[in-house]
């Protein structure tokens, strides 16, 4: 969004690419397209119902993103899952998303501390219910809402491209037990109630913990004991 000078905001209009992008995406991190599948321009276009210029546009913007990695003349795929990355990805996310909550304790809001706790409560009752399903898009949106609330824009945008990453990784682990789901919202919790009480150290170390529980979820049932590729 943007603001003028007399004050009115004026939301940017999203473009055709931008659509086709998110849509990519969205077939990448629902695991509709898989890490070892071959992406061919022509036929993803076509069942898009597009033309193959912003599909080709999507797909380049995506390489760029560290999503996508290009064959030379087949076409692009997921790029392959390292553990080496996983863990260089963590220690990335753990110095930001630390600093994420410095930041948010003295400026999270009234209505995002409501927002947060509201959304916690859905994702209790979901995961309760037995509906564990998002669990990975949950997660992934608490530390969004998270992000933003450090009132860092940078910071927010630099945490989200790292989520991406991150969650073509925890796609992998699908197998993991819906158990784990409930240990996500309580570690959500354990975060969102040290912010509230302004503890600084005791929110640093909620998310330190969460890391390191998210990352052996990620080498237990990914990688299943092999600590090189992900196993497919």
């Amino acid at each position: 969004m943007i603001e003028d000078k007399l004050g009115l905001v004026i939301k940017q209009p999203v473009t055709f690419r931008q659509q086709i992008h998110k849509r990519i995406s969205e077939l990448i991190f629902s695991g509709q397209i898989g890490p070892a599948e071959r992406i061919v321009e022509a036929k993803l276009a076509e069942s898009l119902g597009v033309s193959r210029t912003p599909v080709r546009e999507a797909l380049h913007m995506l390489e760029k993103e560290g999503i996508l990695e290009a064959i030379p003349r087949v076409g692009y795929r997921v790029k392959e899952i390292r553990w080496e990355e996983v863990e260089e990805i963590c220690e990335i996310r753990r110095v930001n998303e630390t600093l994420a909550v410095r930041l948010a304790i003295n400026r999270i809001t009234p209505a995002e501390i409501s927002a947060i706790e509201e959304f916690l409560n859905t994702c209790e009752a979901q995961f309760r219910a037995g509906n564990v399903g998002n669990r990975f898009v949950y997660d992934a949106e608490f530390h969004d809402m998270l992000a933003r609330s450090s009132g860092s824009r940078i910071l927010a945008e630099i945490c989200n491209v790292l989520r991406r990453h991150m969650f073509l990784y925890r796609i992998s682990s699908i197998y993991e037990p819906a158990t784990s789901a409930m240990h996500t919202v309580e570690d959500h919790r354990a975060i969102f109630e040290r912010i509230k009480e302004h503890d600084v150290a005791g929110a640093e170390a909620a998310v330190c913990e969460h890391l390191n529980f998210m990352k052996q979820n990620v080498r237990e049932y990914a990688f299943k004991g092999d600590d090189a590729v992900l196993t497919q």
